[in-house]
């Protein structure tokens, strides 16, 4: 696998699979060449293979072979040329027909400036082993360990949503489990790494782990500003915060930005009281008296009244600090629209744009976005355009918008606004026809035909939800879970019932004449907690 799936070789993949597998029939340009193909099944894989049959073929020495190999490697042309004609006049001095020797020669070119040498294949086919073995056995130790060693926040995302799809969980930040580098819980999951948050000095990473243990875990907020005032500044403590690195001590977020009786922040006064703590501290153990002094600071107030962060604006914080986002995604709550009505992921509309334009062919693209990045801007010609940058899981778009398009979708263009599109690829411009007559093509581009807001989608696209329900599921405690769901998710989309009876097979189809609903994730996520799994849509 290592050494075939490089340029060159990898057309000959398909093949190798099928002779492989006894679909297709072996066979060797000449019998000669069976002593060194036969355990890649005719196929020439490795540059050892060609060095062994040129000796064997045209009577090359050990010298020429390895001649041959370097300038294959190096596409070395003049020496290429000196060396087929050598291989041509030897193999056909061997008793070998022209035709196959050159046809021969052809196959190495093609594939052998990247050939890859068995020795090498051989130990990268050992390591890829022992890591696919960790990957499938310690599999949150092996995604923390290529996340410690990453060196982009993009390859940090490659892997983070590769850990997601095997089950493993990316946790937010923690004072009292992280470590200086990703590292994973009791629980089998990975805490994001205490180094990896964004202005965030090592000092301070240093003094906290050292602090933690000497000490011990932190018991709440006010025991880890008496221990960490001096090492750990207002502007780190914020970090902290919104990162959800103090999530553990069971307070929300929102709590720290919420006033104190006096009017001011509770961040404000839990750093102030760190740091007459420390003063505090540092005095007494200065004074004479100190073991005598029992006069501290007093300790803040929490809140009365907690004023809460919009969910958008504590995941946008989290992303500022990390990278990304931790909790959750702001698209989370719109998983049932984006995985019913899109059917291109962003990062993805590059690709189909090209294949369409490779094929001169149109196709129709819905996607779904979060707006992270707007910009207004002005052409040569005075007229007004915009570009903005939408993300979702799969990674970033960006649309520009012009002429009548940028004043019909601009409305739109909003940070943190989340988005449907639906759109068209094809021409970015139409050709007039005796430009098509001279065999004139235009680029293809994403033209956006319609934008709708997030939420809304669904009573746009459906006209109906069905239930499958079957006879045993029907208890006092399931009817009653049900009506409370469908209490809580009142809408407009009328609701019908299907019941199979599992003795009889009869199914019976309701319509509800009391509940409409609307369909949301979270209308999915409650139906699946009382055990709803199957369901239906009715499409416009």
């Amino acid at each position: 696998m290592n050494a075939l799936y490089r340029p060159g070789p990898m057309d000959y993949i398909e093949s190798f699979v099928h002779r492989k597998l006894g679909l297709e029939k072996i066979e060797y340009d000449l019998p000669e060449m069976e002593e060194f193909l036969a355990d890649t099944y005719g196929i020439t894989v490795y540059q050892e293979q060609v060095m062994l049959l040129s000796q064997k073929l045209a009577g090359f020495s050990k010298g020429d072979a390895d001649k041959l190999r370097k300038a294959m490697g190096k596409k070395q042309k003049d020496i290429l040329n000196s060396l087929k004609d050598q291989f041509m006049s030897g193999g056909t001095a061997n008793g070998h027909p022209e035709t196959v020797l050159d046809k021969i020669w052809k196959d190495w070119e093609k594939f052998a400036q990247y050939a890859f040498n068995k020795s090498h294949a051989t130990c990268y086919a050992w390591v890829s082993y022992q890591t696919a073995w960790l990957k499938c056995h310690y599999a949150p130790e092996f995604f923390a360990a290529c996340l410690t060693c990453s060196k982009s926040m993009e390859e940090i995302k490659k892997i983070m949503d590769d850990a997601k799809s095997h089950g493993v969980k990316i946790l937010n930040p923690d004072v009292n489990e992280s470590h200086a580098h990703f590292s994973v819980n009791k629980m089998g999951n990975i805490r994001f790494a205490l180094s990896g948050m964004k202005g965030f000095g090592s000092n301070i990473v240093d003094a906290i782990l050292k602090d933690r243990e000497k000490n011990g875990l932190f018991t709440d907020i006010y025991n880890f500003v008496e221990r960490m005032s001096g090492a750990v500044n207002r502007k780190a403590f914020e970090s902290l915060l919104y990162a959800g690195a103090f999530d553990s001590f069971g307070a929300k977020r929102s709590l720290y930005t919420s006033p104190c009786r006096n009017g001011n922040l509770f961040i404000d006064e839990i750093t102030r009281y760190g740091e007459l703590y420390r003063n505090d501290t540092l005095d007494a153990g200065a004074s004479l008296f100190g073991d005598m002094e029992e006069v501290k600071p007093r300790r803040p107030d929490l809140p009365d009244v907690v004023h809460d962060l919009g969910i958008m604006d504590i995941l946008q914080k989290e992303k500022d600090l990390v990278g990304m986002y931790l909790s959750s995604h702001p698209l989370d709550r719109y998983d049932f629209e984006i995985s019913h009505f899109t059917n291109c992921p962003l990062a993805e509309i590059h690709d189909r744009v090209a294949e369409c334009e490779s094929g001169k062919k149109t196709a129709a693209i819905t996607a779904a976005g979060i707006v992270t990045d707007v910009k207004q801007l002005t052409t040569k010609a005075g007229k007004p355009f915009s570009k903005t940058i939408l993300e979702d899981y799969s990674g970033s778009y960006e649309l520009a918008l012009f002429g009548k398009d940028h004043e019909a979708f601009l409305q739109y263009m909003k940070p943190l606004q989340t988005l449907y599109l639906e759109g068209e690829i094809g021409e970015k411009w139409t050709l007039k026809a005796e430009e098509r007559a001279q065999g004139k093509t235009a680029p293809y581009t994403f033209k956006v035909k319609k934008i709708s807001l997030l939420g809304n989608v669904s009573d746009e696209m459906l006209s109906g939800f069905s239930l499958d329900l079957e006879t045993p599921m029907l208890t006092p405690e399931f009817r009653k879970e049900l009506v409370k769901v469908l209490k809580k998710h009142k809408g407009n989309l009328p609701l019908t019932i299907y019941l199979t009876d599992l003795e009889t097979h009869y199914r019976i189809q309701f319509y509800s004449k009391k509940f409409q609903v609307a369909v949301t994730t979270e209308f999915i996520q409650d139906l699946r907690r009382i055990g709803l799994e199957k369901y239906d849509v009715v499409r416009k």
